[in-house]
């Protein structure tokens, strides 16, 4: 990592495999919802509703995207449904927490989850009170990430200087439109990544293993 004098005034935190662990098996759980809904729902089988969750999710950003365009599927029942799941298995990480805490400028939650599902996770991880505010789909409109309005919408929503900013997310095609609008840009890497969206872009400024040592890195040169 580079000398970087930036003193960031607003940092952008993608939630899930980002803020805690790609591993914790809460995906596995909202995987399995995922398929059931919509099996039952489009009245298919779980094999193809398997094969439909997964293209969905690869063009356009999320699965419940594609369901609405497609299916014209109603997102609060289908959010209600897939994360009505065990929390309790995310654990926090003092370590990362503490470092987030120590960070100057405005932290903010960046994801493609709705309201309630952010609120039971940072809970969970012992990071209740420690955002400044939470952008999720419902403020998007629905319209996920990486779609470009979502970035401009949220460049017009709290009105910052985009090169004084910066963007952490574990899926690269989240990190590209941010970094076309001037933004720094942290690819977490997630090696439980659909092959299809897992890669490595120009684009992007830093790629870690690890968030807690690329911000111990940050700090201690900054």
């Amino acid at each position: 990592m580079e000398k970087n004098n930036i003193n960031y005034t607003h940092w952008f935190f993608d939630l899930d495999n980002t803020l805690y662990s790609a591993n914790t098996g809460i995906f596995d759980q909202i995987h399995k919802k995922m398929g059931e809904f919509i099996s039952s729902n489009l009245e298919i089988s779980l094999e193809k509703a398997k094969f439909l969750q997964k293209k969905y999710f690869v063009e356009n950003g999320t699965t419940l995207h594609g369901l609405m365009i497609n299916h014209k599927i109603n997102p609060k029942k289908f959010l209600n449904y897939v994360h009505d799941i065990d929390f309790s298995i995310v654990k926090p990480d003092k370590e990362l927490n503490d470092l987030i805490k120590r960070i100057k400028g405005k932290k903010i939650i960046f994801t493609n989850a709705d309201i309630s599902y952010v609120k039971k996770i940072l809970s969970n991880i012992d990071l209740d009170n420690v955002f400044d505010d939470i952008f999720d789909i419902e403020r998007m409109n629905y319209l996920p990430k990486p779609n470009l309005e979502t970035y401009k919408n949220l460049v017009s929503t709290y009105k910052f200087d985009t090169t004084k900013a910066i963007l952490f997310d574990d899926i690269p095609q989240n990190l590209l439109p941010a970094a076309d609008l001037g933004l720094k840009t942290v690819q977490v890497y997630n090696k439980k990544l659909d092959k299809e969206l897992n890669g490595r872009s120009k684009k992007i400024d830093y790629m870690t293993n690890n968030l807690k040592g690329w911000l111990k890195k940050w700090m201690k040169k900054n």
